[in-house]
């Protein structure tokens, strides 16, 4: 998650101070935008640990203009990019930081990232996620979902290691072009070149990948790989779905869950999540009520270092009515952008949850 930056609010739509709850201090919408999809909220949360500042995208997922989608940094799976630029890139009214990442040279998304039933990056952690269906509606808890080759001669599936990840020590992960121009990688394995479908060649490491393929990379492997995967053998990289997630196309992996069935639900412990993660700081959550309304959501401490727990975030997502919640990264990558209204971190991260509206309905 990176150290505790200062962030910057670009602007301020602090229109009129109210009370939201008890233990709320809020800046209603203005009565002009009651009536739109999107609606910006800024108010200071007081409770054990400090004030915080919480800012707060409502949006009408009834409308028909709205769509909610994924959006890669750079269009790419493994770099970085700040969220107001993925944003404006992708014509955005609103915009959230996405999933954790880990590398330095290579960022990598942690968890399984998917759009449109493509498989953008997998690191084989299988923590709460955000799935949406083909026809907008929602799943969100532990992803039952398997990335792996598939052969369809044989009715045979592969699991791998990951998806556009470092490849590590006896692993096996797969390229696609959404990685780059090649796999980066050493010459302790071989590789295999897929195009349309097709094995078509062999490397020992850093080989190019085909825009219309992928490459398997597998470590410690040697003359084998050719019995393994023989040459003109049909491949797909497949995700199987399983249960709810069956008709899900596009997931984001985040962590842990907040907030299940209205009620308060912090999963930390049950995720095994780090250590370092447990401390109060900034943070980002996404969420939806019972009656589709998206809710998008930064913490920040109202003075100095700080923040808050994922215990009183849950708090927080439940009070303005989250029927399920859950956090998205956060610390430095805590970013928010509305149209007009940028709330921003100077971090840029790998992906983004973007809502855009279709002006022609």
């Amino acid at each position: 998650m990176g150290i505790f930056n200062r962030f910057v609010l670009m602007t301020s739509m602090l229109a009129a101070i109210a009370c939201l709850t008890s233990q709320t201090e809020a800046a209603a919408a203005p009565a002009s935008e009651a009536g739109r999809p999107i609606r910006y909220q800024s108010f200071r949360d007081k409770g054990q640990g400090g004030d915080v500042r919480v800012h707060l995208v409502e949006v009408n997922l009834k409308d028909p203009k709205v769509k909610l989608d994924i959006a890669m940094a750079k269009n790419e799976a493994s770099k970085i990019e700040r969220v107001s630029e993925i944003a404006r890139r992708n014509k955005a009214v609103a915009a959230i930081n996405g999933s954790f990442f880990q590398g330095t040279q290579i960022q990598s998304s942690v968890g399984l990232v998917m759009r449109n039933s493509e498989i953008i990056a997998d690191s084989g952690h299988r923590r709460t996620s955000l799935g949406i269906t083909k026809k907008g509606g929602f799943v969100m808890g532990i992803p039952k979902v398997k990335t792996g080759l598939y052969y369809p001669d044989q009715n045979r599936f592969q699991g791998v290691n990951g998806v556009n990840q470092n490849r590590r020590a006896k692993q096996t992960i797969v390229y696609t072009p959404r990685f780059g121009k090649s796999t980066k990688t050493n010459q302790w394995g071989r590789e295999v070149v897929v195009k349309d479908n097709r094995v078509v060649s062999y490397s020992m490491g850093n080989t190019p990948i085909p825009k219309n393929g992928f490459v398997i990379s597998a470590h410690g492997k040697g003359k084998e790989i050719t019995r393994l995967y023989p040459k003109g053998s049909y491949i797909e990289l497949n995700a199987q779905r399983q249960g709810p997630w069956t008709g899900v196309e596009t997931i984001i992996t985040g962590a842990p869950h907040l907030v299940h069935q209205g009620r308060i639900h912090n999963t930390y412990h049950q995720e095994r999540l780090q250590a370092s993660l447990s401390r109060p700081n900034s943070r980002s959550a996404v969420g939806f009520t019972h009656n589709q309304k998206l809710l998008m959501v930064n913490v920040f401490p109202e003075k100095g270092n700080g923040g808050v727990t994922f215990t009183r975030l849950a708090q927080i997502m439940r009070r303005m009515g989250a029927y399920e919640a859950m956090a998205l990264d956060g610390g430095s990558s805590t970013s928010l952008y509305v149209s007009e209204k940028g709330i921003n971190s100077n971090r840029g991260v790998t992906n983004a949850l973007i809502v855009t509206l279709d002006k022609n309905k």
